[in-house]
């Protein structure tokens, strides 16, 4: 699959112009009043409050992709299936969301098609941009899925029957009573320190088929609760209205917080499947500054910022005095942690923001007991520990730096150890960074961490990484098209320099889906001249140089 990412806005040299955020999954959808090529009228709200799903492919007769995607078939499919001439549950339409397309275009007879958008499509078609615009559309095609909640979240180029499993996770309203609290529930206002006070966003909807007009909602960190609020109002069915929690503070380590709702105008709920969100978080220490570095030269552990995730068992990360330099280390005890058990120790929050190169190192000492599988991950967030991206992974003989030992593993000479080094330029942009290394046991031998360093530092510096890139044409007047690939979805951000390393273009697109991209990039407000271009990710960063003629 292949997707093309449309950039709505022409640059002015030397000003970065980021682009508005695509609508955000959890999201109200706004509603689409339109009349389609043959005349018909819609009004999204009305198919929605009739307990319709409704699916929108938003696209551009130009765009290769979107024409790959439609002749796969496969929401034309899905539609004859479960639309109005089949099983009548959902709605699907055809968006055309590029403002310079004409009727001929669609027909596949003028300048800007890449063919026939009309003959064989069984779903209404609306030529309407402004759609685009209401959806902040960033990329073309963009499928999503909009629930009878008026809850929108993107779903991607599905097959048939993944588009059938996606519809079965919306609320359906069945029963009289039946308040819900809907997937948008989040928590924000985290402090860098490590999201110590919270607001916690959510929605309560009606998924009854009467009015709701009166419900409790309880907030609970585990099993204690800690706020209860009595909401009155008028819901009708599948209407909703966002609330909050402001202001709850989280204790030092794991917490559980959720929101449930009970008790639905008095009554016993009909359904409690949608009656409880959560969201996990681990609260750490204060931020750390612009770089840590740990050579373990005391004896207390964890180290000051630092903090410590013990799996449960007696056994853990501990002070060591073996160090590679003399002065100590933190050593894992594998030998004595049960097998399958994890622990971890987690960095100081560190502030990546105004860097032009992040760079982790540290030096390893590990051996294996026999054919023991020890196994070691780097991971890093960007979310106060909502969610980990593992960047370093290693067990076995490629974790160990010796061979394999029947006794005690202990350091003991510099050749014992090797250095390790992970690039962190993907997470320049974020105020707050947690590293944590995670140790996975199958009770094998020990290892040894020493002269952890988070380096930081301005200036360019051209990094070869995994993701790749084409640029073309190069050199550039107007346009210059940017071609990836993703293999998982992930931010992706790119960045135009100039010959003094200034950004004076950036997109930031916060979750690409897999496939393959072209990504136009405006170039006639730039100076002639060479320039980097920047594209990274979390797979990796890579940079081209830019001829603008």
């Amino acid at each position: 699959m292949k997707k093309t990412l449309l950039l709505l806005f022409l640059l002015a040299a030397g000003v970065t112009r980021p682009l508005q955020a695509q609508i955000a999954p959890g999201a109200i959808a706004p509603n689409i009043v339109a009349t389609d090529i043959n005349g018909n009228n819609w009004n999204l709200y009305d198919l929605l409050d009739q307990g319709k799903t409704v699916f929108l492919d938003v696209f551009a007769t130009w765009c290769g992709p979107c024409w790959s995607y439609h002749n796969s078939g496969a929401l034309d499919d899905f539609y004859n299936q479960y639309g109005p001439d089949g099983t009548n549950e959902i709605m699907a339409f055809m968006i055309e969301g590029d403002g310079s397309t004409t009727m001929a275009d669609l027909q596949g007879t003028g300048g800007n098609t890449v063919g026939n958008w009309i003959t064989g499509t069984p779903m209404p078609i609306i030529d309407n941009s402004g759609i685009a615009s209401d959806y902040q559309i960033r990329y073309f095609p963009t499928i999503f899925m909009i629930c009878p909640d008026r809850i929108v979240r993107e779903v991607g180029q599905l097959s048939t029957v993944d588009l059938e499993a996606v519809r079965a996770e919306c609320s359906i309203a069945t029963q009289v009573n039946d308040a819900g609290i809907t997937n948008s529930m989040m928590y924000l206002n985290g402090t860098p320190a490590g999201c110590g006070n919270l607001n916690i966003n959510y929605r309560l909807c009606n998924y009854g088929t009467d009015a709701l007009t009166s419900a409790t909602i309880t907030l609970r960190d585990g099993a204690t609760t800690i706020d209860t609020y009595n909401w009155t109002g008028n819901l009708a069915t599948y209407e909703s209205i966002p609330l909050a929690f402001n202001g709850v503070n989280g204790v030092m380590g794991a917490n559980t917080i959720s929101v449930v709702v009970s008790d639905p105008n008095g009554q016993s709920d009909g359904n409690t499947t949608n009656d409880e969100r959560s969201v996990q978080f681990t609260i750490f220490n204060s931020v750390g500054g612009p770089a840590v570095s740990e050579t373990f030269a005391s004896a207390s552990f964890p180290p000051s910022g630092w903090s410590e995730l013990n799996g449960g068992d007696v056994a853990g990360w501990e002070y060591s005095t073996a160090g590679l330099n003399g002065a100590g280390s933190a050593k894992m005890n594998f030998v004595y942690s049960p097998a399958g058990d994890f622990d971890a120790i987690v960095m100081p929050t560190m502030d990546m923001t105004g860097y032009d190169n992040a760079v982790l190192t540290f030096d390893i000492a590990a051996a294996r007991y026999g054919t023991s599988n020890d196994n070691l991950k780097v991971k890093v967030s960007y979310n106060c520990g909502l969610t980990w991206t593992t960047l370093y992974n290693k067990t076995g003989a490629a974790l160990a730096t010796v061979g394999s030992q029947t006794s005690i593993f202990t350091p003991t000479n510099a050749n014992q150890w090797r250095a390790e080094s992970i690039n962190l330029n993907n997470y320049l942009t974020r105020p707050a960074l947690l590293v944590k290394f995670e140790a996975f046991s199958n009770q094998g031998n020990n290892l040894y961490l020493d002269n952890i360093n988070m380096s930081l530092t301005t200036g360019l510096n051209i990094v070869n990484r995994a993701l790749d890139f084409s640029l073309s044409p190069n050199p550039a007047r107007s346009l210059a098209m940017v071609n990836f690939s993703l293999a998982k979805q992930q931010a992706v951000q790119l960045s135009v320099l100039d010959a003094q390393g200034r950004i004076v273009y950036a997109f930031d697109e916060t979750s690409v889906l897999p496939g393959d991209h072209q990504l136009f990039v405006p170039v006639s407000g730039l100076a002639e001249g060479i320039y980097l271009v920047r594209l990274q990710g979390e797979d990796g960063q890579q940079l081209r140089r830019l001829v603008v003629e």
